[in-house]
């Protein structure tokens, strides 16, 4: 009988840390994909401002010159650097 509680015991333990893990990986995963997309939504919305002026296509080349310069660069950073370059 004790033999068969360590044994649960072991099984337990070792699939609730997995499962936390996973959890918290999960959580982290959610909440990139949420972050990506309100970037996403304010990119657009840097986009439809710009395109009121008639630069959108040039705010838009600017933001890829700038994350080709600097990979560290968020996406949505180099839009904003991009819309302030040419709407000023």
């Amino acid at each position: 009988l004790r033999s068969l509680i360590e044994k649960k015991w072991n099984w337990l333990r070792k699939n609730i840390g997995k499962n936390i893990i996973d959890f918290f990986q999960m959580k982290d995963q959610k909440r990139e994909e949420e972050n990506e997309q309100m970037d996403d939504e304010q990119i657009e919305l840097l986009l439809v401002e710009a395109n009121a002026y008639g630069l959108r296509g040039e705010v838009e080349e600017w933001a890829i010159q700038e994350l080709k310069e600097d990979p560290n660069l968020s996406r949505l950073e180099a839009y904003v650097l991009a819309y302030n370059e040419w709407i000023k």
